[in-house]
């Protein structure tokens, strides 16, 4: 087992309106070797080699980063989300970790999908059918995977194909 234990600290975020916590799991070992592991196991994610770090959505758009000490969670409602989250990652890690002989480690780094090249595919009429202001605000949303593309409902049906091949390389289709 690679991960057996990790000390918990939560931190409310700058902005006192906000109404979430972060939190920061320091970690008895270091998960650095697994961390390339981890990166073609876990999909919608970004990796960096150097210092090694691997940043993940979970959910509706909570983000993770693992480094060799550390585990960050950006936005969680409670503790005992934070805590729930700990524990599939544990797990995960531990898992990859033994698995590791059978799984191949991926080094690169992630490419993220270019907001612009989605804004190119979309009708650009602002509708707001999408729950967005903009259609810009609807492809940054996209590439941050906070929103579906399935959303707009008015983008051309070429277009939506394209989107779909497009986004498909990065796990968003």
């Amino acid at each position: 087992m690679l991960l057996s234990q990790y000390r918990m600290k939560y931190v409310r975020p700058p902005n006192p309106s906000a109404l979430h916590l972060r939190c920061f799991a320091d970690l008895e070992s270091d998960i650095g070797p697994a961390l390339p592991y981890l990166n073609t196991v876990l999909h919608g994610h970004l990796f960096f080699p150097e210092p090694p770090s691997l940043t993940l959505k979970h959910g509706g758009g909570t983000l993770i980063t693992l480094t060799s000490r550390q585990i960050a969670i950006n936005m969680v409602q409670d503790e005992a989300e934070a805590e729930r989250i700990l524990a599939w990652l544990q797990k995960e890690i531990n898992t990859v970790w033994e698995r590791r002989g059978e799984v191949v480690p991926s080094f690169e780094v992630t490419v993220a999908p270019r907001f612009l090249d989605i804004l190119k595919l979309l009708p650009r009429t602002n509708c707001r059918a999408c729950g967005q202001p903009t259609c810009l605000v609807f492809a940054v949303q996209v590439c941050q995977r906070t929103q579906n593309l399935s959303a707009c409902r008015g983008v051309a049906a070429e277009n939506r194909e394209k989107l779909q091949k497009y986004l498909a390389q990065f796990n968003l289709a």
